[in-house]
C-alpha cells in the first residue's frame, strides 16, 4: 500500500492532478472500468443536483430511508471536519481502514486502466473511491450528491433511477456558465434514459424542461405537482402531492423555511420510489424531526451565540439573511466572513448588512483563496465599509469576534464551507482547552 495514514494519502491527492478541478468523465470511466463499476447499480440510486439544498436533501433521504429500516449508502462532497463524512453508511461515516483499502484500490487501477497512469484530481479520487466501498456495501439504497455541475461531475458515471434537482442559482461560472441557463444545463445532465426527475423550484429552468422533454422524463414540480403548506398548528404541516398527502407532519429539524420545501421534494422522491422501497408515515414523521446536518445555521457555542452557516453564493446568504431576520438576538450580531476568489455576495450582502453590527473579515488557505484585503475591497460597495475588520486568518477574526461579544451578541459565521471548518476546528481547540 502506497500509505497507510488517511491523511498521507489525501496530502498526495492534492498534488497528483495538474489542476485542483478538471471536469469530465473519460478518465474515471477508464478507472471504473477496471473496478468493475458500471453504469446502472441493481438498487434505487437518487443523485441529488443544483445549487442550494442538496446537503440537506441527502440528510433528510438518509434519516427517512434508515428509520424505514433500509440500509442507506451516501457520498456527499466537501466535508467540515473529518474526510470520512463523505462517506457513509447508515449515515456513519466509514473508517480511515476502509478508505485507504479503496483509495490503495483506485491507484492500482488508475496504473492499470493505460498505458500511463491516469491522473486524477483530488475530488475523482475521492469519489471512485467512495464508489468501490459503497458497491461492495449490499445497500438497498444508494444517495448522491453532484460536487460540481452534474454532465461532466464525477459522480454522473453513475445512472439515477431518480434525479432530485434542488434550487439553481449563479455559483462556480468560472466552470458552469456566467447566467442560470447556462449552469442549469449542466445541472440537467444527471438526467438520462428511464430517470425520473424531481424539481425543488416553481420557476424551472428552461434548460431542465429541455432536457425533460427531450428524454420523455416523468417530471415533478414543487407547486405544481407537489407542494408543503404550514398547518394550523405552528408546529407543523402538511405535504400535497398528485398522488399522496400527509396530515400533520413535524418540522424538519435543520432551521429554516426553506427546509419545507427540500422536505416536500424529498418526499416525493420516496413517493416515487415506493414500489421498490416502500414506507409507513411513521417512518418520515420519525426522520424529519432526526436529521443531522453541521453547517446549516448551526448554533454551535452560546453566551454569545456563535452561528456556522456554509452559505456561500448569492441565492443562500439571502437565505441566511432571511433566518437572521427569523431568528433575532437582545445584542449585536457580528460576522466572521472568508471566501473563495471565484465567489460573488454582492446583492446578498446588501440585504444582510442591516443586520450585521460588524464583520471580521479573514483570508482562506488554498490556491483558490481571497486574502482579507482583497475581500474588503471586492465588498466595500455592497456592505457599510465602516464596520469591515480585516484579519489573516479565521481563527484571527473569530478570536477578535469573540472578544467585542458580550453574552446577549451574536456571532455568525459564513462564505465558504472552508471558513465553518477553519472556525468549527479552533472551536473545538478552544473547547477543550477551557
Amino acid at each position: 500500500m502506497r500509505f497507510t495514514a488517511l491523511q498521507s494519502w489525501l496530502s498526495w491527492q492534492e498534488r497528483l492532478h495538474n489542476t485542483e478541478i478538471e471536469l469530465g468523465l473519460e478518465r474515471v470511466w477508464q478507472v471504473a472500468q477496471q473496478l468493475g463499476i458500471q453504469a446502472q447499480w441493481p438498487l434505487p440510486v437518487i443523485t441529488v443536483a443544483g445549487t442550494n439544498g442538496k446537503g440537506s436533501s441527502v440528510a433528510m433521504l438518509e434519516a427517512i430511508y434508515q428509520h424505514a429500516g433500509y440500509r442507506v449508502g451516501s457520498y456527499t462532497s466537501p466535508h467540515l471536519l473529518n474526510y470520512n463524512e463523505r462517506i457513509k453508511i447508515n449515515r456513519q461515516p466509514v473508517t480511515d481502514e476502509l478508505i485507504c483499502e479503496a483509495f490503495e484500490k483506485i491507484d492500482q487501477a488508475r496504473q492499470s486502466a493505460a498505458d500511463q497512469a491516469i491522473s486524477l484530481s483530488y475530488f475523482e479520487f475521492g469519489t471512485m473511491a467512495a464508489l468501490s466501498i459503497l458497491k461492495d456495501a449490499e445497500l438497498d439504497l444508494l444517495i448522491l450528491e453532484v460536487g460540481l455541475g452534474g454532465r461532466l461531475d464525477a459522480v454522473n458515471i453513475i445512472d439515477a433511477s431518480v434525479a432530485l434537482i434542488t434550487p439553481i442559482a449563479l455559483d462556480h461560472q468560472s466552470w458552469l456558465g456566467d447566467d442560470r441557463e447556462s449552469i442549469a444545463a449542466e445541472k440537467a445532465g444527471v438526467i438520462k434514459p428511464g430517470c425520473r426527475v424531481v424539481y425543488n423550484d416553481p420557476e424551472p429552468a428552461a434548460a431542465v424542461l429541455q432536457k425533460v422533454a427531450v428524454l420523455h422524463a416523468d417530471f415533478y414540480c414543487l407547486h405544481k405537482n407537489f407542494r408543503p403548506q404550514t398547518s394550523s398548528a405552528a408546529t407543523g404541516w402538511d405535504y400535497f402531492s398528485d398522488s399522496a398527502v400527509l396530515h400533520d407532519l413535524p418540522l424538519p429539524s435543520l432551521p429554516g423555511l426553506h427546509q419545507l420545501d427540500n422536505a416536500a421534494a424529498v418526499i416525493q422522491v420516496t413517493q416515487i420510489l415506493s414500489a421498490q422501497l416502500p414506507l409507513t408515515e411513521s417512518a418520515i414523521t420519525t426522520a424529519l424531526t432526526d436529521i443531522r446536518l453541521a453547517g446549516r445555521f448551526q448554533t454551535v457555542s452560546h453566551q454569545p451565540a456563535i452561528i456556522v452557516d456554509v452559505a456561500h453564493n448569492e441565492q443562500a446568504v439571502s437565505m441566511l439573511a432571511s433566518s437572521l431576520a427569523q431568528h433575532p438576538c437582545n445584542g449585536r450580531t457580528f460576522a466572521v466572513l472568508a471566501m473563495l476568489e471565484d465567489k460573488t455576495l454582492t446583492q446578498a450582502l446588501h440585504q444582510i448588512d442591516a443586520q450585521i453590527d460588524r464583520y471580521y473579515l479573514a483570508g482562506l488557505e488554498g490556491s483558490r483563496s481571497l486574502s482579507a484585503d482583497d475581500l474588503k475591497q471586492r465588498i466595500q460597495n455592497s456592505v457599510s465599509s465602516d464596520k469591515l475588520c480585516c484579519n489573516t486568518t479565521v481563527t484571527e477574526a473569530l478570536q477578535q469576534a469573540r472578544s467585542a461579544a458580550s453574552s446577549d451578541d451574536r456571532i455568525i459565521i459564513f462564505g465558504s464551507f472552508l471558513t465553518v471548518s477553519a472556525a468549527m476546528q479552533y472551536l473545538q481547540v478552544s473547547a477543550s482547552e477551557e
